[in-house]
């Protein structure tokens, strides 16, 4: 059904089709299948009566969308409290328009010496959250607000984190 969907708004419009899409189908699914009760009551009702949009950031300037090439990292706080993310993601559909994004970031892992890639719940209005470009440069697709985000010291909760730390590159390609 969701196939037949998609196919009638994309006879009509392929950018509302990516539009709709980027939100329902990475977005909305990813706290859909990893969240937890508190995640999922806190921003699912908005996000599936359509009040609020969200994102999905995984590409990076220099990965593109090789998801095992994250770059963006999360450092935990001495306290224990959450993580700092810093780092960039481009051509992010909905990037500069959602009210949730789902951001991949590289945290330290023991076993690995690259860390490994968790995903985190933001918002916008987070300190750091900055969106350096709202609407990139496309070939095709132009229809869609397809932005370049940045993370500057932005501090997240880690009630924030997505699934299980550590378990990020799991979660993007599950979705």
């Amino acid at each position: 059904n969701y196939c037949r969907v998609m196919e009638v708004i994309g006879g009509h419009c392929g950018a509302t089709t990516v539009f709709v899409n980027a939100h329902h189908s990475i977005g909305l699914r990813a706290l859909e299948l990893f969240g937890t009760q508190d995640q999922k009551e806190r921003w699912m009702r908005s996000l599936t009566t359509g009040e609020q949009l969200s994102a999905f950031a995984l590409t990076e300037p220099e990965a593109g969308s090789d998801a095992a090439n994250v770059r963006t990292t999360a450092e935990p706080t001495e306290d224990g409290s959450g993580y700092v993310l810093n780092g960039e993601k481009q051509y992010i559909t909905n990037g500069a328009i959602a009210q949730v994004l789902t951001v991949m970031a590289r945290t330290p892992d023991k076993k690995k010496p690259d860390g490994a890639i968790t995903a985190f719940l933001v918002t916008p209005e987070m300190p750091g959250f900055e969106v350096v470009e709202a609407r990139m440069e496309k070939v095709g697709i132009r229809g869609t607000a397809t932005a370049k985000l940045a993370f500057h010291e932005m501090f997240v909760p880690k009630e924030n984190i997505l699934g299980e730390l550590g378990k990020g590159l799991k979660l993007a390609l599950t979705v």
